[in-house]
């Protein structure tokens, strides 16, 4: 098939949606299907081109579109920017699909849906999170399209509830890249090979966000956890890799934490070789009924943790409830950092168990490769 994955987010892009959109079309392009990405002209602070930036198949290709970038424009409000360039793409796109003779379409931006439903071709919505306004149309447009994906089954059970017909959803998780994995040695980081720690020393690892559309990743529970384990006596050091916060205070905690190695933004190739340096692997939260984190999130780094065969200890949220148990990973109290603290003291005391959780995870993982995941969405399609 010949397939537009249309977008209105910044190609390359450091944030996680960028690595996500890369191996999505890697993986329908490794299936043999011809793909061309469709995505906003935007001025971009990354002087790599796509395929170098995200590893990214060569076969993939990618169009911008316009020619005018709205985002941070000096002349515009900022509220009016994103309207501004989803408005730009709906009047666009559909053009640009028409032209390219596509027989699939796929996205994962519902701005761009109803513009994509007027070209008449078969079109799979992939959902990572669910709009606040306008739910009725929405409702609508979901059930004009081929296929629903949700990445959990929190999302499919609130949009069926909407009234989406359940027939037209399915749920995937998102995915890894095992072979990344698998392979050694892994890919060569000068900012790893700077960091020096005392032979034995078990080492805590974080690698991601460390913040996200404002929302708080968890970060500050993780240091504050840390900090009350040092204060009963643990040794260890601790390695966070993410973009720098635009929080200031965050920071400053992360530059100066006691036994601590803020190493900054890594690239995606370089992830393997730090996961395989951490005895540990946390995925903190805070606590908080936003939608995110007790419906949507599907968090790339689980995977990764799950398929460097590490014991993770985890905030306990629904949605990680539909890919790790506790034979599988340590849970705590989202926004806790003494239960945090509990759950990687058990694992520093019991490292015969916790290595036994992370081989059956690891295990687990090899279903969620992105090949299978997309493999299982385009056999989900009507035949």
């Amino acid at each position: 098939m010949r397939i537009a994955y249309c977008t209105n987010v910044r190609l390359p892009s450091e944030r996680a949606h960028g690595h996500q959109v890369a191996r999505v079309c890697d993986a329908l392009a490794g299936m043999g299907h011809e793909v061309v990405i469709l995505a906003p002209y935007r001025r971009n602070p990354i002087t790599s081109d796509f395929w170098s930036f995200h590893g990214a198949d060569r076969r993939v290709r990618l169009t911008h579109i316009g020619y005018v970038d709205p985002i941070d424009h000096p002349l515009l409000p900022k509220i009016a920017q994103l309207p501004i360039l989803n408005g730009q793409l709906r009047m666009t796109l559909p053009h640009a699909v028409r032209a390219g003779r596509f027989d699939l379409l796929y996205t994962r931006s519902p701005a761009l849906l109803g513009s994509l439903l007027t070209c008449g071709h078969p079109t799979i919505l992939e959902l990572h999170a669910l709009p606040q306004w306008n739910r009725q149309r929405f409702v609508r447009q979901c059930n004009r399209c081929t296929l629903v994906v949700c990445l959990t089954s929190a999302m499919r059970d609130e949009l069926a509830a909407w009234g989406v017909d359940a027939r037209r959803i399915v749920v995937e998780p998102d995915a890894v890249d095992l072979a990344a994995f698998t392979q050694t040695p892994h890919a060569p980081s000068p900012e790893l090979e700077k960091v020096a720690i005392e032979s034995g020393t078990p080492v805590i690892g974080y690698a991601g966000q460390l913040e996200s559309m404002g929302l708080s990743k968890g970060i500050p529970e993780l240091l504050d956890a840390l900090e009350l384990l040092r204060r009963k006596g643990a040794k260890f050091h601790t390695l966070i890799a993410g973009p720098q916060p635009k929080n200031d205070a965050l920071t400053a905690r992360l530059t100066f934490a006691a036994h601590c190695t803020y190493l900054g933004f890594l690239p995606h190739d370089r992830i393997p070789a730090l996961l395989a340096m951490c005895s540990i692997l946390v995925y903190p939260a805070p606590k908080s009924d936003h939608s995110f984190y007790v419906r949507d999130t599907s968090p790339l780094k689980i995977f990764e943790y799950m398929a460097a065969g590490k014991p993770i200890v985890t905030a306990d949220l629904p949605p990680i409830r539909d890919v790790l148990d506790e034979s599988m990973a340590s849970f705590c109290k989202p926004g806790d950092p003494d239960d945090l603290a509990r759950a990687i003291g058990d694992v520093l005391r019991h490292p015969d168990e916790a290595r036994a959780r992370a081989e059956k995870a690891r295990k687990a993982v090899e279903r969620y490769t992105w090949g299978k995941r997309m493999a299982r969405i385009l056999a989900a399609l009507p035949q």
